[in-house]
């Protein structure tokens, strides 16, 4: 009777000390065994990462890259989905050969200190630690497990897929970082509304994501639209790949291959002494049009650490102003968005992760060059050959014939279906709050990573949550650039509009700076610069993509070393803490000995007065009874 009466107030404090730990929510994965397919969705891709030799300049070249075998290309496959399908996508890392780089340690940055070599960067920074054991070291953001991966879809709008597993909802959840030998099964839904256009894929490990990045695992990703009908209809029907990216080499003298992806500081610091500017893998490829016919540019820049002009000139004159001597072109989508209608440009500057649908029409014949210039001194305090001059490509215009097909009108009067429409834009009464997001750099000269990347104030740390933000809600965002050090500002699954620009510089220094700040508040945006020395004010349009993701600096040597930030859409799981609930924790605990003490004593006096005489007599009574 006793304990019938004693269990029920001491349930609840059990269940609660002993069950709570447990009701944690989010512990699942992703992960697959390698032997298990991931074959699930209306399309479906094998990726795997591994190490593999290839021609590469003149070179025999061995890295890390998604191209097979079969694949001429450095690049991984063309993904191709249409909106309304399900994407899968398993990523086999095969890593497993010891290829180099090694990851740099806080040795290696004293000794860059010490030695700078080049005017550049490091050379900045005068005063130096002693010894490499005054270092204090920030080792989440140090350059590391560069043979580890992930997978980034670049701009497109599904779930959030930095952490473990795909569309986490948990604070917690740990970085997907897939192993050599393992294997993980992506899942993706691709909204019926989605915009058609050019995205691409990337790794995103935090702290190997540049090198991987140098060392070639890239690919484009396609979601079909209408443009492409569109533009036949208009009759264009010339259309290339254009993707622009700066790989950091060195030569080696091994039996197999002599180019190899170089250390990690050499290619943040541009003192790689193989550093081109390469467009579909080749050093300034050509192209062919003919004289009235239109040239349709798909263009990526896929840089790591640099920007890129994009200026045509006939050739020749490529040392002259651009406002004087410069082909315009058209654009006619920004960021895997279709425009309604072109925007004509004689330049344009372009950060990493950016993408621009061009079109280019020539009246006369003869040779043009695409030309990446002006950058230098812009880049990074006033560094010149950071990055350097060069001709991306050329393109030979010949005589038309009978077999030219020219467009059925001006491009200027062409219309294409747009990506959003036009009710679609952000309106100052949709803002849902204000928030300031800072970029910028440190020189704590003993401390590593070293120069350190920061978002307000704050090198990344997975294990916080920085900003939040709700799902279907508009946010204004004053992206701030606290140096002379560009840094292109991109977010996770979500795009903005970009309101204003804005920078200390001058623009009569550094002429392409107008073009960075003439901003067209209707194009849609994944990826933006801040300019240097200046400002950038956005209007963020939330999906309803919700759980924990990212957002950072798109020099990705920057975002390695520090230069992200987490953020929260929507609500998160709650996640018991260990560290955060020690008061209650030893709450449980004495209330749990207490109550054990409180029983032991309970049952010692019921058991004493049962056997107690007038305990005897009453159960005596009640069994004559």
């Amino acid at each position: 009777m006793f304990l019938t009466q004693l269990v029920p107030p001491l349930t609840p404090l059990f269940l609660l000390c002993t069950l709570l730990p447990a009701l944690v929510r989010g512990g699942g994965t992703d992960f697959i065994p390698c032997s298990n397919p991931c074959n699930g969705g209306d399309v479906n891709y094998n990726l795997v990462a591994s190490v593999r030799t290839m021609p590469m300049l003149n070179y025999t070249y061995r890295g890390r890259t998604y191209s097979n075998s079969t694949s001429p290309s450095f690049m991984g496959p063309t993904m191709k989905v249409s909106p309304g399908q399900s994407l899968w996508i398993k990523l086999t890392n095969d890593l497993t050969e010891d290829i180099g780089p090694h990851p740099p340690t806080a040795t290696d940055y004293w000794k860059m200190l010490q030695n700078p070599g080049e005017h550049i960067k490091y050379q900045r920074y005068k005063r130096r630690a002693a010894d490499p054991s005054l270092m204090k070291v920030d080792y989440p953001n140090m350059p590391h497990a560069f043979d580890s991966t992930n997978l980034h879809l670049h701009g497109l709008d599904v779930d959030v897929h930095m952490f473990d597993p795909v569309g986490t909802h948990n604070p917690d959840a740990p970085h997907i970082a897939i192993q050599p030998g393992e294997c993980y099964c992506y899942k993706f839904n691709v909204p019926d509304h989605h915009p058609g256009g050019m995205y691409w894929y990337h790794p995103h490990v935090h702290g190997a994501t540049a090198i991987q990045m140098w060392s070639g695992m890239i690919g484009v990703l396609y979601v079909e639209g209408p443009l492409e009908q569109e533009l036949k209809e208009h009759g264009i029907t010339n259309t290339r790949e254009f993707v622009i990216w700066d790989p950091a080499f060195k030569s080696v003298d091994k039996p197999s291959h002599n180019l190899e992806v170089d250390e990690f500081l050499l290619g943040q610091t541009t003192l790689s002494k193989i550093h081109p500017f390469l467009v579909n893998g080749e050093v300034t490829p050509g192209f062919e049009v003919a004289v009235g016919e239109v040239l349709h540019l798909r263009a990526l820049c896929a840089t790591i650490e640099n920007e890129n002009t994009f200026i045509v000139y006939p050739e020749g004159l490529e040392q002259t102003s651009w406002k004087v001597s410069a082909v315009p072109f058209w654009v006619i989508g920004s960021d895997g968005v279709t425009l309604r209608k072109p925007r004509k440009k004689t330049i344009m500057v372009m950060s990493g992760g950016q993408r621009e649908e061009i079109l280019l029409q020539f009246d006369k014949p003869g040779r043009y060059v695409i030309s990446q210039q002006g950058i230098q001194g812009m880049q990074f305090f006033d560094m010149r050959g950071h990055p350097h001059d060069q001709i991306l490509a050329t393109i030979t215009v010949s005589e038309a014939n009978d077999d030219t097909v020219v467009p059925t009108v001006p491009i200027a009067e062409m219309e294409f279906t747009p990506g959003y429409s036009e009710e679609e834009n952000i309106k100052p009464e949709d803002i849902a709050g204000q928030e300031t997001i800072v970029f910028s750099m440190g020189a704590d000269f003993d401390k590593t990573p070293f120069p350190q990347y920061y978002v307000n104030g704050k090198s990344f740390d997975p294990n916080s949550i920085n900003f939040h933000a709700k799902p279907g809600e508009a946010r204004e965002y004053t992206l701030i650039n606290a140096n002379h050090n560009a840094h292109p500002f991109h977010i996770h699954v979500n795009r903005f509009q970009v309101q204003e620009v804005g920078s200390e510089l001058s623009t009569s220094k550094y002429p392409v700076l107008e073009s960075v700040l003439d901003s067209d508040p209707e194009i849609w945006r994944d990826t933006f610069m801040v300019p240097p020395n200046g400002r950038t004010r956005i209007w963020v349009q939330y999906k309803n993509y919700t759980g924990k993701t990212v957002l950072h600096c798109h020099f990705l040597a920057h975002e390695d070393t520090g230069m992200m930030a987490t953020l929260f859409i929507g609500e998160q799981d709650w996640v018991f803490r260990w560290k955060e609930h020690v008061q209650w924790i030893v709450g449980c605990i004495l209330g749990t000995v207490l109550s054990s003490v409180g029983l032991m004593i309970y049952v010692r006096r019921e058991k004493n007065s049962l056997y107690s005489v007038v305990g005897m007599n009453e159960l005596k009574s009640k069994t004559i009874d």
